[in-house]
């Protein structure tokens, strides 16, 4: 509430400067506010008209004993006023909690002083006697106004001048009764009394009401000050969690960086030793033909071991060849014919594991990519599927495609062990790997997650544990400007 800021702002400010204006109402000057304001008071005055209604219920009729002792000649008929005087407060009581209560409310601080000053005043009409002592119980009735009804300034003021003139309209004949100066005088020093009583305790009411309001705006202010500090707390909780983020993407750009400068060393210096390896086992499969053939077939079951270590490292470096100096160009791409390329080559290894495929993909379906990134990117996942099928029932690999809007869709799904929740945030990040130790580096799934991005697409990955695993690819389908500028 902008506007609402600034109206407190300004009248705290006007009360600090202005001291003279605590004597005075205060508006508040927006309709938010003055509405809060208004249902404060509306169930403060409420509950405090209930403690009201009671305090004239109990005490009334037990003043009758004064009664007794002052006036024991009236002692009945007064019984009888005070019995009817509790009376008249029964509905106010029954009432205060009906919804009439609360548009009403402000008549509580009249009624319930007025009802028992009305009776008393009539009690003082039937004594006769203009210096009646009962004029003590006006001025409770006007203290009790101001105590009980404190956040009432206007309806006190009003309470107190009738108060005031039904004394003045029971008294006033019974001087006619009365020729002794001694009755004025006292007629004249209870007045001065209860008008005195009247002035001080409307004198604090109109102070307790600027006291009141500018306590409200106050609190106001703390409870907007608070909020803007809740805010400002939720807009850094916000910044850090960004800044985070960015510091992670950082820290992994770093590694990718890194990664690269490592992969160009490693490639550099394994290279040449593998092609004197791979020559020198050539030399040496031509010498061993000349061995016994004993000695022949020991021989050759250890060269081809060794063949198969080197092929392995090979293929490594491969890996981090293609990692380090990818090809960035890209073509429109047959998703067709691409899944077909990349299914005849795990064909063999899928029959010889037992598990079936099912290559659904639409004629005619076309993205922008790069083929050979494509084809080992499908490899790469499917030979992931077939490692997560081992042992498993009914094993099975589905591929299909997609166009959704502008992109293609490219889904391969295995129902094998699936991947945990924890872990499948870090899947595609480098060298992590749930595989045993020589059975993979870690670098395939980001490999094929870096291709992806090179192409202008991405890859996405749902897993349940003990179900299923789904790897969905997505390419765009036409040229992006920036893919058309770099081509």
């Amino acid at each position: 509430m902008p506007s609402d800021r600034k109206v407190i702002r300004g009248w705290n400010a006007v009360i600090q400067r202005f001291p003279r204006l605590r004597f005075s109402a205060l508006p508040l000057g927006s309709a938010a506010l003055e509405e809060r304001f208004e249902d404060e008071n509306c169930a403060q005055t409420l509950r405090n008209a209930k403690i009201g209604a009671w305090i004239v219920l109990i005490l009334v009729p037990l003043c009758s004993l004064m009664d007794y002792l002052i006036y024991p000649d009236e002692f009945w008929r007064f019984a009888i006023l005070r019995l009817a005087c509790s009376l008249c407060c029964l509905p106010l009581l029954f009432g205060i909690n009906r919804g009439i209560a609360k548009r009403h409310y402000r008549i509580f601080p009249i009624l319930l002083p007025v009802i028992p000053a009305a009776f008393i005043s009539a009690m003082i009409y039937l004594t006769r006697d203009p210096a009646s002592e009962y004029y003590a119980g006006l001025i409770l009735c006007v203290v009790g106004t101001s105590f009980v009804f404190n956040r009432a300034s206007r309806e006190i003021a009003l309470t107190l001048t009738i108060i005031l003139g039904v004394y003045l309209l029971a008294t006033l004949p019974n001087l006619s009764f009365s020729d002794s100066s001694t009755k004025w005088g006292l007629f004249m020093n209870n007045t001065a009394f209860i008008l005195l009583t009247c002035v001080i305790l409307l004198t604090s009411s109109f102070h307790h009401h600027a006291f009141r309001t500018r306590e409200f705006l106050t609190r106001c202010t703390a409870e907007d000050q608070r909020e803007e500090l809740r805010s400002r707390n939720d807009e850094l909780t916000l910044a850090l969690l960004r800044l985070r983020e960015t510091e992670a993407q950082l820290i992994q750009s770093e590694k990718i960086a890194s990664l690269d400068r490592l992969s160009a060393g490693i490639i550099h210096e394994i290279n040449n030793p593998l092609n004197f390896a791979k020559s020198a086992l050539f030399v040496l499969s031509k010498k061993s033909r000349k061995l016994p053939e004993t000695d022949r077939e020991v021989l050759s079951r250890i060269i081809n071991d060794v063949g198969e270590g080197i092929d392995r490292v090979a293929s490594i470096v491969s890996d981090l060849r293609s990692f380090s100096h990818p090809d960035h160009t890209l073509s429109e791409v047959d998703l067709g014919k691409c899944v077909a390329k990349g299914v005849r080559m795990v064909r063999q290894e899928l029959e010889d594991q037992r598990i079936g495929l099912d290559a659904t993909i639409p004629g005619g379906l076309s993205a922008v990519g790069h083929e050979n990134h494509l084809i080992q990117i499908l490899i790469n996942l499917v030979q992931n599927s077939v490692a997560a099928l081992k042992n498993r029932e009914d094993p099975m690999i589905d591929i299909t495609a997609r166009e959704v809007g502008n992109r293609v869709e490219v889904s391969i799904r295995d129902n094998g062990t699936g991947i945990e929740r924890d872990i499948l945030p870090r899947i595609f990040d480098p060298f992590f790997t749930t595989k045993e130790v020589g059975e993979g580096m870690g670098m395939g799934l980001n490999i094929c997650y870096r291709m992806m991005k090179q192409m202008g697409g991405g890859i996405e990955v749902e897993s349940e544990l003990g179900a299923f695993t789904l790897f969905t690819l997505w390419l765009p389908v036409e040229f992006t400007a920036s893919q058309k500028t770099a081509a």
